[in-house]
């Protein structure tokens, strides 16, 4: 069929419409996700990617690491705007050594997971997660979400480095900003939510007695919820062991700690994608944990500084 020259126009015009209109619509769903990069007290980058819920100051937010040679991109690839639909402040971190968040080394090589030493899973903890939650709280004191609903998913060696944080973050003194300590400005106890997948206990000059015995004998308002492969062969009971130490003598009786396991030898990012119900069993567990708690958004500046 011939076409004539106002017909060609027509449908080309007709094409670049849809085009455009694609081009927008694209846009339009990207506009929330942000990429940044954090510096560290001992200048290390930290490459995040961010989904923000500008303006709610009400919204959780949930901090995603990664496990051994993985990368932020085992969550930026749909899990991270997943969480960001059902309502949650989402990051998505590289830690140090790991996806961008490299220096040269002395060769000049860009570091990787190959040149960690045991003093930079301390790092991890001491710096990386602070930088990290500084961030959190210019985004809090902008009121684009609620630090104070604060939720960490970390597979594998990453539950240790979050679990060490935890311990540091419940431990921090409010500002000495009123006369009693239940007036004063917290500057920590924001960590209230933890999903650990495949968790370990240990790495070269880190575990997780500290952290487990602080959690285990102090009632911390945090809700646990340990997710491990059943037939995990790497596992050796780990995950068991350390839901039984933060759940107590009694684990069928505590209500903030639970446990699932999940068919095959699968371990970490690997129990996701599979039809597993992983991913719906995180959702329901934050939606109660964090979503529906009621703690409201504060000022969380030193009222000497305010």
């Amino acid at each position: 069929m011939k076409l004539h020259p106002a017909q060609v126009i027509t449908r080309t015009g007709l094409v670049l419409m849809f085009l455009l209109v694609s081009s927008s619509a694209l846009k339009a769903q990207d506009e929330h996700i942000e990429t940044h990069t954090l510096t560290t007290k001992d200048r290390w980058p930290i490459h995040i990617t961010y989904y923000k819920h500008a303006g709610n100051r009400d919204t959780p937010v949930v901090i995603l690491l990664h496990d051994q040679r993985g990368d932020r991109r085992v969550w930026t690839a749909g899990f991270a705007n997943q969480l960001w639909t059902k309502g949650y402040a989402v990051i998505a971190a590289d830690l140090r050594k790991h996806g961008e968040s490299k220096l040269e080394n002395d060769s000049g090589n860009p570091s990787d997971v190959g040149d960690l030493k045991p003093d930079d899973y301390k790092k991890m903890v001491a710096y990386d997660m602070d930088a990290i939650k500084d961030f959190i709280f210019s985004e809090h004191q902008e009121q684009n979400l609620n630090m104070r609903k604060t939720g960490i998913i970390a597979p594998e060696f990453s539950s240790i480095i979050a679990l060490n944080y935890a311990m540091i973050d419940w431990q921090q003194k409010p500002y000495d900003d009123a006369p009693t300590p239940q007036m004063r400005t917290p500057r920590g106890q924001d960590i209230r939510a933890m999903v650990l997948i495949s968790p370990m206990n240990s790495v070269r000059g880190l575990t997780t007695v500290a952290p487990l015995r602080l959690m285990r004998n102090s009632g911390l308002p945090i809700a646990f919820l340990v997710c491990v492969g059943a037939e995990d062969t790497l596992d050796k009971g780990e995950a068991q062991q350390l839901y039984k130490l933060i759940a107590g003598r009694n684990p069928a009786e505590n209500d903030h700690v639970f446990y699932e396991s999940y068919p095959y030898n699968l371990r970490g990012m690997a129990l996701f994608g599979k039809g597993l119900k992983i991913e719906p069993h995180i959702e329901i567990f934050l939606e109660k944990n964090l979503l529906e708690l009621d703690d409201e958004w504060v000022d969380r500046r030193s009222r000497l500084q305010r």
